[in-house]
């Protein structure tokens, strides 16, 4: 991965698309459960090129219309093991149409070794990141309500083996989780002074989404 710009480039690309479609009080989301129609192929590969074999307790994957695909990941370690944070760029955009216009057909480019930068991360973070995270996301996609259509890119949470999609949420607690998505990828490519740092910023940004789940105004310092 391109170092410096590039990471900045991921929460950034989150903020890029914005299609409301289903309200919940005053928050407007187009966001819902699952894959959106004629997804699954492309956010598959993109999780296959970055994860392989490996099972991610959080996934996010950014999926745009035009560019290059990234994500993060966050790896439980073996036997109570620090976990792993992961960030992940394709060397080049994976989903391709391939031929004349007429003719031609999607490829998915999975040929190829992604951009990664990877750092532990505590487990109690992990772990709280975790529980959090998917707490907000159930409450952004409630059960029921399905992924919806997408044209211009979206973003995929896989959380615990549930699967969250569609435009980056820009209301409610799940908004949160896209300052977080910076925490992590500024992380990914730091000194351990740094990172310790990082993981308190990180820590107190939970505080805020613990609370914000809760109904709770957050405490001034």
């Amino acid at each position: 991965m391109t170092r410096g710009t590039a990471r900045h480039a991921l929460i950034g690309a989150l903020l890029l698309v914005a299609a409301p479609a289903f309200a919940q009080d005053d928050c407007t989301l187009s966001f819902g459960r699952g894959w959106p129609p004629a997804t699954g192929n492309h956010g598959a590969a993109v999780e296959q090129l970055f994860h392989g074999d490996t099972q991610p307790a959080v996934s996010l994957v950014w999926l745009p219309a035009t560019g290059k695909e990234r994500g993060i990941a966050l790896i439980p370690g073996a036997e109570g093991a620090a976990w792993t944070l992961r960030v992940s760029e394709a060397d080049e955009r994976v989903h391709v149409w391939s031929g004349g216009s007429a003719r031609g057909g999607v490829q998915f480019r999975t040929d190829q070794t992604p951009d990664r930068d990877e750092v532990r991360i505590p487990v109690p973070l992990a772990q709280r990141l975790t529980s959090l995270w998917q707490q907000a996301l159930e409450r952004a996609a409630p059960e029921g309500v399905n992924a919806p259509l997408q044209e211009r890119g979206l973003v995929s949470f896989l959380v615990n083996g549930e699967r969250f999609s569609g435009v980056a949420p820009d209301c409610g607690p799940a908004e949160l989780l896209l300052d977080q998505v910076d925490l992590l990828v500024e992380a990914s490519n730091e000194s351990e002074s740094k990172q310790e740092k990082r993981w308190q910023q990180l820590d107190a940004a939970l505080d805020e989404l613990q609370q914000s789940l809760s109904g709770q105004a957050p405490e001034n310092d």
